[in-house]
Order: structure tokens, then C-alpha cells, then sequence
């Protein structure tokens, strides 16, 4: 059991030393290292020793593909920092020296286009190219970082590992084609964006032309628009004038019509009459005996003396003619001789004397329908109605207050004009009926006529 126990430590010893042995000195301090910057602490002290960057650096000429990325994941992890990024860049100005490079980063493009078979390694160099050129904010920087890895040949490269299928080289190599400047195409764009400038002035110049003579437009259009305005109302005006004329002559027109029309009836019933006359006048003409002058007749005039004439301007009526032409065959003698016919009516007047027809008196409220007929034009010929003005006595007279008073409930309330005179009387308090009227009135008419007292006519409801 002693000798097992002396001979385990030992063998295991061998094997990790035969472990350490296969694994690559460099790459075990930078997996040091950067578990020594993985502490604040320790990052500080890394950071400000003028030669660890610069070593670690140089070791990207191990072989190890393993090493290489490590070490350019590390020096990307630096170049993020504040103040990160001129240390890197200071350190491969010390690879390059040492080195003897042509150009900065040389000896890293050739190890990113030998190692096409490690996917590790290509990733992590360009993640590491990503960070150095495209986390400087100043542009003019960002262009010559970029130039440097172009004259190295990185967009031809590039171009052929577009189709690799890895999806996290895939992703690096496209954040590095979305984030590069074109120089030729910005310039285009200045150029274009000059020119679209200058364009720009010219519309805002035309457009503050335009707006002026817009403005210029829009003045005359107000003051042409007022213009119309006043002669709309001017012949808003008119047209009112003309429909109050035209209402005004219409009315006289139907009214002279209508008096027309009476005239043509009494000129045709004048002439019916006269034809009625002359018709009884040939009935009783020569063969009709003719009346004996007595001795004591001589106080009788002559019967064919004419009758005396009408009144003017009033034509006989229709029971006047039948009276005349009908009265010696009901009420005289067989023997008695026809009365003559009375003579023609006289002509109608002239139109210098026709009706004179009134104005229409137009009230300011609309006033109630009396239940009556108004009387014809010639039916007032002669009569004080037709000789009065009414214009002098509507001045005389309160019209205002007699339309108040009797205008339409539709118009709104009277204003009572006494009011301010006198003290309405108040209305006495109404008492409470408890019937209607009518059945108030029937119960009043039935106790009158059945005679006896409350007491006997509830005693007879009840029983």
C-alpha cells in the first residue's frame, strides 16, 4: 500500500508535464495574460507597461492558429478601450519594425489569407480588423485605416469569401462591407448635394416670388370679391324693389281684370236686355189697340212718353227688367195696352273714370282673418270709401300699437302699452271645483227640480 501510494503522485506529474510539453509557451502567457486582464487591477498595470502590448503582439508570428486568435481577440478587447486604440496601433508600428514590414498590418493580411481552413482564426482576425477601422469617429481616420487594408488586397479577398458558409464569418465580413466609406461615391453625393443646394435656392426664390405675386392675387381677388359683394347687395336690393313692384302691378292687374271682366258682364247683360226690349216692343207693336182719351183723361199723360232715364253708372238689375216686361200680362187688363220698354242703359264710362285702385297697405305683423267679403272695387265707385286717404289717416292713427295688440299668437305676446299708465288689476284667486261644469250644472238643475234637501236625496242614492 506504501509503494502504490509513492508511485501516484509521480505518474501524474508525468502526464501533466507531458501536457505542458505538446502546448506552445506563448500561447500559455497569453492565456495568462489575459486572464490577468480579465481584473481591473491587472488590465491597469498591463496597459501601462510600455513593452506587454507590444509583445503581444508579436506574438501573432506563432504558427498556432489557436494563438493567433487568441491574441487578436485579446488585442481587439484593448482597442476598445478609452485610449485602447492608439496603443494597438502603436504596436503594430513595433511589428512592423521589427519585422521589417513594407506596410502596417502586412504580416497579419498573410496570415488571413493563408489560414482559409481555420474558421476560428478568420473570424477572430476579422472581428479584429472590424474593430480597429470602424470605432475611430473621425472620419478622415476611418478612410485611411481603411485604405491601408485596401492596398493590402482585403476587398479582393473579401469578395471571395462571401460565399463561405460560415454564418459567423459571414456576419463579420458584412458589418465591414455596410460600415466602409466610399470615397468616389461621397464625392458624387457633395457634388450632388452642391447642386441639389443650389437648386434648392433657386425654388426658394421662386417660391417667394410666387408668394409675393400670390399675395399680389389675392389682394385684387378681396378687394374684386368686396366689389361683387356691394353689387350683389345693390341689386339684392333692386330685385327686392322690383319683386315689391311687380308684386304691387300684379295685384293691379288682377284687379283690372276682375273689373274687366264685370264689364264685359254688364255690357252682356245690358245687351241681353236690350234685346228683351226690343223683342216686347215687336210683340206689342201695331197690333195692339191703343187706349181711348176720355174727357176726363186729359190730366193723363201719353203713354208712349219715355220714362225717365236711370241713374248713372248703375245698370237696371234683372227683377226691374222682368218687372217691366212682365208686369201688364200679370196685373193689367186684357185691354190694356203694353207699356213701353225702358230705354237702353247708358254707355259704360270711359276709362279716364275708371275705379281708382288703392295700394295695399303692408302691416308689420301678420294680423288676423276677419270671417267677412270685401266689397268690389265698383261697388265703392261715389261712397267716402273710395274718396278717403288712407295714407294721411295711417299717420294720424297708432298703427304700431294696434298691429301689437292684434297681431297673431305665431308673431309672439302683445306688448301691453299701458303698462307703464296704470297697475293691472290682479286677478282674483279661482276656487276649486271638484266637478266639471257641465256636470256641476246638471247636478244644480236636478237638485232645483227635485225640491228636497241633501239629506233625503243621499238617503234615496243609498237605498
Amino acid at each position: 500500500m506504501v509503494t502504490r501510494s509513492n508511485t501516484l503522485p509521480s505518474r501524474r506529474t508525468l502526464k501533466n508535464s507531458r501536457l505542458v510539453c505538446k502546448k506552445d509557451d506563448v500561447h500559455v502567457c497569453v492565456m495568462c495574460l489575459r486572464a490577468i486582464m480579465n481584473y481591473q487591477y491587472g488590465f491597469n498595470m498591463v496597459m501601462a507597461h510600455p513593452h506587454a502590448v507590444n509583445e503581444i503582439a508579436l506574438s501573432l508570428n506563432n504558427r498556432n492558429p489557436r494563438t493567433k486568435a487568441l491574441v487578436l481577440e485579446l488585442l481587439a478587447a484593448v482597442c476598445l478601450v478609452r485610449g485602447g486604440h492608439e496603443i494597438i496601433l502603436s504596436a503594430f508600428d513595433n511589428f512592423k519594425t521589427v519585422c521589417s514590414e513594407s506596410m502596417r498590418f502586412e504580416k497579419l493580411m498573410e496570415h488571413f489569407k493563408n489560414e482559409d481552413d481555420n474558421i476560428d482564426f478568420l473570424v477572430a482576425c476579422m472581428q479584429f480588423i472590424n474593430i480597429v477601422v470602424h470605432s475611430v469617429e473621425d472620419m478622415n481616420f476611418r478612410v485611411h485605416l481603411q485604405y491601408d487594408f485596401t492596398k493590402l488586397n482585403l476587398d479582393e479577398h473579401l469578395e471571395r469569401l462571401k460565399h463561405t458558409e460560415s454564418d459567423r464569418l459571414q456576419v463579420q465580413i458584412q458589418a465591414y462591407l455596410d460600415n466602409v466609406f466610399d470615397v468616389g461615391t461621397l464625392l458624387e453625393d457633395a457634388e450632388t448635394k452642391t447642386a441639389a443646394l443650389e437648386r434648392v435656392e433657386e425654388l426658394e426664390e421662386s417660391i417667394g416670388t410666387m408668394s409675393e405675386r400670390l399675395l399680389d392675387v389675392e389682394n385684387e381677388a378681396m378687394l374684386k370679391i368686396v366689389e361683387l359683394e356691394k353689387q350683389l347687395m345693390q341689386t339684392n336690393k333692386e330685385l327686392d324693389h322690383v319683386r315689391e313692384v311687380h308684386a304691387s302691378t300684379n295685384t293691379q292687374v288682377h284687379t283690372l281684370r276682375r273689373i274687366v271682366r264685370e264689364k264685359d258682364q254688364t255690357i252682356r247683360r245690358q245687351s241681353r236686355l236690350e234685346r228683351q226690349a226690343q223683342e216686347a216692343q215687336q210683340a206689342g207693336g201695331p197690333g195692339a189697340p191703343q187706349p181711348q182719351r176720355g174727357e176726363g183723361d186729359g190730366g193723363v199723360g201719353d203713354s208712349t212718353s219715355p220714362s225717365p232715364p236711370p241713374c248713372p253708372h248703375l245698370s237696371p238689375s234683372p227683377e226691374t227688367v222682368a218687372y217691366h216686361s212682365m208686369g201688364p200680362v200679370m196685373g193689367g187688363a186684357p185691354g190694356m195696352p203694353v207699356p213701353p220698354p225702358p230705354p237702353p242703359p247708358p254707355p259704360p264710362p270711359m276709362p279716364g273714370t275708371a275705379v281708382k285702385i288703392k295700394k295695399p297697405i303692408q302691416t308689420k305683423f301678420r294680423m288676423p282673418v276677419l270671417n267677412w267679403v270685401a266689397l268690389k272695387p265698383s261697388q265703392i265707385n261715389g261712397t267716402v270709401f273710395n274718396d278717403i286717404d288712407d295714407e294721411a289717416i295711417l299717420q294720424d292713427l297708432n298703427v304700431e300699437e294696434f298691429e301689437e295688440l292684434f297681431k297673431t299668437k305665431a308673431q309672439g305676446p302683445a306688448v301691453d302699452f299701458t303698462l307703464s299708465r296704470q297697475k293691472l288689476p290682479q286677478k282674483a284667486p279661482s276656487k276649486v271645483s271638484l266637478l266639471e261644469a257641465n256636470r256641476s250644472k246638471n247636478l244644480a238643475i236636478t237638485l232645483r227640480k227635485a225640491g228636497q234637501g241633501p239629506d233625503v236625496t243621499c238617503r234615496a242614492i243609498h237605498t
